[in-house]
């Protein structure tokens, strides 16, 4: 299988998850959105934090 076949089943894998992770969101309550966007709000945060913490280090 070519570079094409390699994209071919890349989109196709992104596309597949695309719709199973909208179908999921779709059957949470909004409690659970609630609770899904804070964590994701706090692993973004850290994520900054570590961003941040790379560039420091990566100047000296």
């Amino acid at each position: 299988m070519g570079g094409d076949g390699s994209e071919f089943l890349q989109r196709d894998f992104s596309e597949t998850y695309e719709r199973y992770h909208v179908e999921s969101l779709q059957n949470m309550s909004k409690q659970e959105l609630v609770k899904e966007y804070l964590e994701l709000e706090k692993c973004l945060s850290r994520m900054e934090e570590e961003n941040n913490r790379l560039r420091m280090e990566s100047k000296k």
